[in-house]
C-alpha cells in the first residue's frame, strides 16, 4: 500500500512526511466507540482545543485544525478548558494517565508552554506519547469514547506543515 501512496503522490512533502510520521499507539481502556480525526488534519495543523473533565478524568476532547472544530469526542456536559496555540507553535509531548478511561492529560508544546487537565493524581498508568523524530509535533488525534473519553492515540508529522492550511 505504502508503494502506491508513493507512486500516485510522488511529491517530495509527501515522502518526508510518510518518512517521519509516528504513532504513539493507543493509550487507555477498551470501551466506547472508535473515532478517527485522520482527515481533518487536512483542514490544517492543531490550532487550539477544548478539553472537558471532572475529578475521575477526561470527559470530552475537541480539537480545531486551522479553524475548523472536529467532532466533540466523549461526554458533552460540563463546561470546556480551551486551550489555544500561537501562529507557529506545536504539539510536542503528551502526557498522561490512564486506567479504563484517559485520567489525565498535560500537552507540551515547542514554545515550552503547558496546557494541562483532568486531576493530577490518581491509580492510572502514566504515559508519555512524543514523536520519534525531531522537529515533528502532534497532527492529529484517534481513539475511544463514550461517556468519557476511554482512550487516546496520537500521530505526529514534520514541524513544516504547521504553516500548511488545506494541504
Amino acid at each position: 500500500l505504502l508503494a502506491i501512496v508513493l507512486n500516485n503522490h510522488s511529491q517530495p512533502p509527501l515522502l518526508i512526511h510518510l518518512k517521519f510520521s509516528s504513532y504513539s499507539g493507543e493509550y487507555g481502556g477498551n470501551e466506547g466507540d472508535y473515532f478517527d480525526q485522520s482527515s481533518n488534519q487536512f483542514e490544517g495543523p492543531i490550532s487550539a482545543m477544548k478539553i472537558r473533565s471532572n475529578d475521575r478524568g477526561i470527559l470530552s476532547i475537541q480539537v480545531c485544525y486551522g479553524d475548523i472544530w472536529s467532532n466533540n469526542e466523549g461526554n458533552t456536559a460540563g463546561r470546556p478548558s480551551d486551550m489555544h496555540l500561537s501562529f507557529g507553535e506545536g504539539l510536542v509531548q503528551v502526557n498522561g494517565r490512564f486506567g479504563n478511561a484517559v485520567e489525565y492529560l498535560a500537552f507540551r508544546t515547542n514554545m515550552g508552554h503547558v496546557f494541562a487537565f483532568g486531576p493530577n493524581s490518581g491509580l492510572g498508568m502514566p504515559f508519555t506519547a512524543e514523536p520519534l523524530h525531531p522537529n515533528t509535533v502532534l497532527r492529529f488525534i484517534s481513539g475511544r469514547s463514550g461517556s468519557m473519553v476511554n482512550a487516546l492515540d496520537t500521530s505526529f508529522v514534520p514541524f513544516y506543515d504547521l504553516s500548511c492550511h488545506g494541504c
